[in-house]
């Protein structure tokens, strides 16, 4: 539909999103001078009558919980064509979908979260409603004096507890709905919503989308690290049987919140996993590069090499490295917080041979560079590696060249014989720190420094 004024008197400013019963706009109340988001059901459901109750269903159900672990609704309307619209909180931060998107989380923020999407569903089930379609995207962020809140949303295939232990119509979403969703005429109850949890938690652990039920590989397999108690526990909620998984939403988020208190939690993103989520395949990435090669100043510098260059998408980072390396590009950036590092998302690109393989190391070659943090006063490696990609300890180095200053550390026992090399550099002349790692199949000092030396970054 074309963008409309005003809805009442909401101030319409932009489309937020579509889905297939609604569009979410952004709007302003004016009077109260604060955005809001204005959900309108779509214009070919209008004369749907039980779409038509299951929207309003959906605002009552969201007004009367009153959570503030859940969208608030202000004001329910209908527009002169007879289609109702629901003003609701503005979640000026995207999703969590948005957030996963962007690259695995620190196990402390990951936990963070569920425990808050958790204490969503359980304020739901208090009220007498499963939510039915828990997803990441489901699940908006707002900014606050206190930080950034979480508020489940999207009450659209929501059904009354009482009248779910009847006939059910199939509900949900693939990989994230429980087994018993998927059956038509199945009755369900609360333990559907804690399935969603697990497949949920699963994500923002690993980075990866459950797998279709039976889910066999445990999150620990996919990220070393991850405490016993959380993998088991979200295990138990991916459960086919639903008698084993834990009881109702509190009772995960009770022992998810136990955990995230006792356990030690590893700070930063395993290796294997720093850029598994946000790898984007470019085609023709090495015809790029091979066709800037010639206008390269390293093509001469590194015997047995052709270099050429590669940028982000921003143009802020931009790269020299072997033409042959380059047969894949994810050009979309990064988020430091994969490191445990203050930031958001910044400026970053992989280039590599097969950037499937990179969290793996192997046979696989490449470039990975990224800004840290546009006004961050370190880091040192130190701050950066908790622990070695490769065995062994690493040769530490500090290196110089007319551009940069940092440090860097060189494996040579990796996998497949390959070598690895991560390096932290700031301009002389000031400016952002950048973070380099380079694969290559075999232990070559002087292509990492011609790597770093090509390596340019802008603010």
């Amino acid at each position: 539909m074309a963008q409309p004024d005003t809805f009442g008197r909401y101030r319409v400013v932009r489309r937020l999103g579509s889905g297939s019963f609604a569009t979410v706009w952004l709007a302003h109340d004016d009077l109260l001078d604060t955005p809001v988001a204005v959900k309108v059901l779509a214009e070919n459901w209008a004369h749907q009558l039980d779409v038509h109750q299951r929207f309003v269903e959906e605002a009552r159900i969201l007004r009367q919980a009153d959570s503030a672990w859940l969208v608030r609704v202000h004001d329910l309307d209908v527009l002169a064509d007879e289609r109702p619209f629901m003003v609701m909180t503005y979640a000026d931060q995207g999703s969590v979908a948005d957030l996963v998107a962007r690259g695995p989380l620190p196990l402390d923020e990951a936990l963070r979260l569920l425990t808050e999407i958790g204490q969503g569903v359980t304020a739901l089930h208090r009220h007498g409603t499963i939510h039915r379609d828990i997803k990441p995207s489901n699940v908006l962020l707002q900014s606050s004096p206190v930080g950034q809140r979480v508020l489940v949303a999207d009450l659209g295939f929501a059904k009354s507890i009482d009248g779910a232990s009847g006939f059910t119509a199939a509900a949900g979403t693939p990989g994230y709905m429980s087994p018993e969703q998927s059956q038509p005429g199945g009755d369900i109850d609360v333990r559907a919503d804690v399935y969603s949890l697990g497949a949920v938690a699963y994500e923002l652990v690993t980075g990866r989308r459950p797998p279709p039920p039976p889910v066999r590989v445990p999150p620990r397999r996919v990220r070393p690290g991850t405490p016993r108690a959380l993998d088991e526990l979200i295990m138990a909620a991916l459960s086919e049987d639903r008698s084993a998984r834990p009881a109702d939403a509190q009772t995960f988020t009770d022992r998810v919140r136990a955990i995230r208190m006792e356990q030690d939690l590893p700070e930063g993103v395993p290796w294997r996993l720093r850029h598994a989520a946000a790898v984007r395949r470019t085609a023709g990435a090495a015809a790029v590069v091979a066709a800037l090669a010639a206008c390269s100043p390293a093509a001469a510098a590194a015997p047995g090499f052709t270099f050429g260059r590669v940028s982000d998408t921003t143009g802020s980072v931009s790269v020299a490295l072997p033409v042959e390396w380059a047969d894949e590009l994810q050009p979309n950036g990064w988020s430091p917080r994969q490191l445990g590092l203050v930031g958001g998302h910044e400026p970053g690109l992989l280039a590599a041979t097969d950037t499937d393989a990179w969290r793996d190391g192997g046979s696989t070659a490449g470039v990975f560079a990224g800004l840290v943090s546009r006004s961050a006063p370190g880091p040192e490696l130190e701050e950066i590696i908790d622990a070695g990609p490769c065995p062994g300890e690493p040769r530490r180095r500090e290196y110089s060249d007319e551009h940069w200053g940092g440090e860097v550390w060189e494996w040579d026992r990796c996998p497949g014989r390959s070598s690895f090399a991560a390096a932290a550099v700031r301009p002389h002349a000031g400016g952002p720190v950048l973070y380099l790692e380079v694969r290559q199949p075999s232990p070559r000092p002087d292509i990492v420094d011609q790597v770093i030396a090509g390596t340019r970054a802008s603010a």
